[in-house]
């Protein structure tokens, strides 16, 4: 039988003069390749490649960028401000009620010590580690297991190592057979069996050493995977790296020019009455200086009104128009470098004179979305767990608490919470109003309400109590009743 064939029909169309005029048959503009779109450079790039390909002047220029320039400085200070705050607090939500009051409180005094260099504490590693990710793209926390002589309550530590230790150059196969990804060695199934570093910063003067193979369960990889297959994190701002630079030169450049203008008041125009006397100041009568370029200068003080000679005329400067809508193109590049980074224009430049509180309101609420996704998806899924649950076992097995059957019920002793500092209220009186009305109306419970803060209820409800029994004590439930106020 023979297969049926179907014959493509066009239209034809023709111009005025009768010429045929040709059709594109491209479904997306976007996917044209003439004129104006040839020189649109598009890569066939995977995940891997795309992120590492330039990821060594990606990193220079970030952080050259962050040292220099104050745009990108701010915008990085205020989003670490913001998914971090002053720390990430992990609460446990073991059923065992002993267990969790007796790790929260080892939990506060091994966090000053979580550092191995002895420099920051729990909450000042997620600081530093978030900073790093933002900043280079990625960053390392190795795992130190402590042994004994440490002053220290859990013998676990931590030590955040910046991403140049692991080359992303390093594609190889490993002596055992496992292929080594930019410094990551993955076995048959792709999952990852070590990590390559280098022994000190190879940025660092003198020599960095050979590289040395630290097993996988003990690194934590803090990064941001944007594409399926991605093992490696690139820079935050990149879209922000080549205006910011720019910019900034243009801006240096206006400084320039407007102090140079400042030099230049205006020009005294006379009659030509011969060389010689243009070398005297027809006010003081002083000898004329001249600049490198040979030009007489005349130097008034403030307040001087120049007695002029027969024909002579003063024009003054009309102004410096050379900055005409500078301001506009200032806000502009601005708002380009802000989205770059994901951050408020307002948060990065203290610019607030186009907004109202509503406004505010509006662009707060969805920047705090997108950090808490941060939060919840990278931050805490990457570091904080996994700090905890490290410092969980390390805690019961070395029997700095108890934990009855935890080799069974290992999974109910590592639940917790990590709750990021309370977001500020944007309007205080209408905030708190809106939260007691949802938990009145029954749509939120109290407890809830106390963790959004940052608290745990628990700890809440504790010190209410000390509250509640020290005013008790001290007779101050009967002043308030003897002054008409609620106890």
């Amino acid at each position: 039988m023979r297969p049926l064939q179907f014959k493509k029909r066009q239209s034809q169309i023709v111009d005025a003069s009768g010429r045929p005029l040709e059709i594109s048959m491209q479904a997306h503009e976007a996917s044209g390749t003439g004129r104006r779109l040839s020189k649109f450079d598009a890569p066939n790039y995977g995940p891997n490649q795309a992120a590492t390909t330039e990821n060594a002047i990606l990193r220079r220029r970030m952080r050259a960028s962050i040292r220099n320039n104050p745009w990108m400085s701010r915008a990085l200070n205020a989003d670490v401000a913001n998914e971090i705050g002053t720390g990430i607090v992990p609460r446990s939500k073991s059923s065992n009620k002993q267990f969790r009051k007796a790790i929260r409180e080892l939990w506060n005094d091994w966090s000053p010590k979580a550092d191995v260099t002895g420099i920051l504490n729990a909450f000042g590693l997620q600081c530093q580690a978030a900073r790093s990710r933002k900043e280079s793209g990625e960053v390392f926390i190795r795992k130190i297991r402590v042994g004994g002589g440490f002053d220290i309550p859990v013998p676990i530590q931590f030590q955040v190592l910046e991403a140049d230790f692991c080359p992303v150059e390093l594609n190889t196969q490993a002596s055992n057979g496992n292929d080594i990804v930019s410094g990551i060695e993955i076995d048959a199934n792709g999952r990852r069996v070590a990590y390559w570093f280098y022994k000190k910063h190879p940025g660092e003067l003198g020599s960095y050493g050979d590289l040395m193979r630290v097993p996988a369960d003990q690194v934590i990889h803090h990064f941001i995977p944007l594409r399926p297959g991605q093992m490696r994190g690139k820079p935050q701002a990149v879209q922000s790296i080549v205006r910011a630079y720019l910019f900034d030169k243009y801006d240096d450049a206006e400084l320039g020019r407007k102090e140079t203008r400042a030099h230049y008041t205006g020009v005294i125009h006379r009659p030509d009455y011969g060389d010689e006397d243009y070398q005297y100041d027809p006010i003081s009568g002083q000898p004329i200086t001249e600049d490198e370029n040979g030009v007489p200068q005349l130097e008034l003080e403030p307040g001087t009104f120049p007695s002029l000679l027969p024909g002579e005329d003063i024009k003054i400067f009309d102004g410096d128009q050379g900055n005409s809508g500078y301001l506009e193109y200032q806000r502009q590049q601005l708002l380009a470098v802000a989205a770059g980074w994901d951050v408020p224009y307002e948060l990065v430049t203290g610019d607030y004179g186009n907004i109202n509180d509503r406004v505010w309101r509006a662009i707060m609420n969805q920047y705090r979305r997108e950090v808490e996704q941060t939060q919840d998806l990278y931050t805490i899924q990457q570091i904080c767990r996994v700090v905890w649950e490290e410092f969980v076992d390390a805690a019961v097995l070395s029997g700095a608490v108890e934990a009855p059957g935890y080799d069974t019920l290992r999974a109910n002793y590592l639940r917790a919470d990590h709750r990021a500092q309370a977001w500020a209220y944007i309007h205080p009186l209408q905030d708190a109003q809106a939260m007691t009305l949802m938990k009145n109306e029954g749509f939120e419970s109290r407890q809830s309400i106390v963790a959004e803060r940052g608290w745990d209820v628990e700890d809440v409800d504790e010190q209410r109590a000390e509250d509640a029994d020290r005013e008790k004590k001290l007779g101050l439930n009967q002043m308030r009743k003897a002054n008409g106020k609620p106890t």
